[in-house]
């Protein structure tokens, strides 16, 4: 069970490493032929991990799609009562789990480098690849694949626990890694609500736009300075989080008591 898990990340991983590294190779070695690229290379750097993210997804679902998830949660329609709850719990998740960071100084601890490309990337090129590419990837692999594997095996509480420490340490520092965990969690639980792909993919997108929008507005002065304003956004969103979730609770245990799954 643990491998069956944890070998998907692996593969995703690894996939997305190979690209990247070599991209890397490929530039030392013409280095003096691609210096059209130097100016650009946060675009470029972010577009070839969507890229990566979005190759090693696809040889996921080629590798797995004899198991039938793929082809059931993933085709599986999105009722259109579920739209407002996913955006809901992107937005409160998103931004109540940004002031809560600030408010525990934890924003200063590895999100530098992320951040920065954000600022510093040309628009059209982060909302692709930040806002699309890899929201959809993350999604077949840590909700789609792993977290349905691990709820064949145990409860919902515990697959939604390691899974989303699982996407926390994808990240990969302090700051991301906590934010991912409270956000995979809140996407893990829509993926047991609806039962379909797009629950989650919609509202990871939905998230990342809004992690990007407040970046791009100045989160610094808009939500992170003062304890009362961070305090009230946190109450605030964390509240319309908490009312999402419910009913998209809601939903899925009606969906059970009427057979709805398949």
């Amino acid at each position: 069970m643990i491998w069956q898990t944890v070998s998907p990340l692996f593969i995703f991983w690894g996939v997305t490493a190979a690209v990247v590294s070599a991209f890397g190779i490929l530039w030392m070695m013409l280095g003096s032929r691609l210096t059209f690229l130097y100016s650009h290379m946060v675009d470029v750097t972010l577009l070839l991990s969507g890229a990566a993210a979005l190759w090693a997804a696809w040889i996921l679902w080629r590798i797995d799609g004899r198991e039938g998830i793929w082809y059931g949660e993933v085709r599986r329609k999105l009722p259109a009562e579920a739209v407002l709850p996913c955006i809901g719990t992107a937005v409160g998740a998103s931004v109540a789990g940004n002031c809560l960071l600030s408010l525990l100084h934890l924003t200063e601890l590895g999100s530098g480098q992320a951040q920065s490309a954000l600022e510093q990337g040309n628009p059209v090129v982060v909302i692709v690849s930040t806002c699309l590419a890899a929201p959809l990837a993350e999604e077949m692999v840590f909700r789609v694949l792993t977290y349905r594997r691990l709820r064949r095996n145990m409860n919902t509480v515990p697959a939604v626990a390691v899974s989303a420490l699982l996407f926390a340490l994808y990240h990969g520092n302090i700051s991301q890694g906590l934010y991912a965990f409270f956000v995979g969690a809140a996407l893990a639980l829509l993926m047991e609500a609806y039962d379909s792909a797009a629950a989650p993919i919609l509202a990871h997108m939905a998230a990342n736009t809004v992690s990007v929008l407040l970046t791009w507005a100045g989160t610094g002065d808009i939500l992170s300075v003062g304890i009362f304003r961070r305090a009230a956004a946190i109450l605030i969103f964390g509240g319309i989080l908490v009312l999402s979730l419910r009913r998209a609770a809601a939903y899925g245990k009606k969906r059970l008591t009427e057979g709805g799954t398949t």
